[in-house]
């Protein structure tokens, strides 16, 4: 018999983490889906911001990019650094892009 594992993406939407209890079951639901062979992480190859002034530039990037293997769903994840809020993102169509 196969086991066909389901995933539950179309269910979650993105979140601004604002406290370390929902970052810790955040954290603890990507690791469970990767142990589980629902996401893979990917590389994280683009920034979320770019600041430009005073003739420099800075870039934040996130800190963790999941793909789902069953629905193609990229999740972008960065981890809070209290006082600054994290948060996890939706791409539904798996191809990343800026959001406002």
């Amino acid at each position: 018999m196969v086991w066909k594992i389901e995933c539950d993406c179309n269910e979650r939407v993105g979140i601004k983490i604002g406290s370390m209890k929902l970052f810790e079951e955040l954290k603890e639901f990507f690791d469970t889906q990767v142990e589980k062979g629902i996401f893979k992480e990917e590389e994280v190859t683009m920034p979320f911001y770019i600041w430009k002034g005073d003739g420099e530039e800075k870039k934040w990037y996130a800190t963790k990019w999941y793909k789902c293997i069953q629905c193609g769903c990229l999740w972008e994840f960065d981890y809070p650094d209290f006082p600054a809020n994290g948060f996890v993102r939706k791409f539904d169509e798996g191809i990343y892009y800026a959001k406002e």
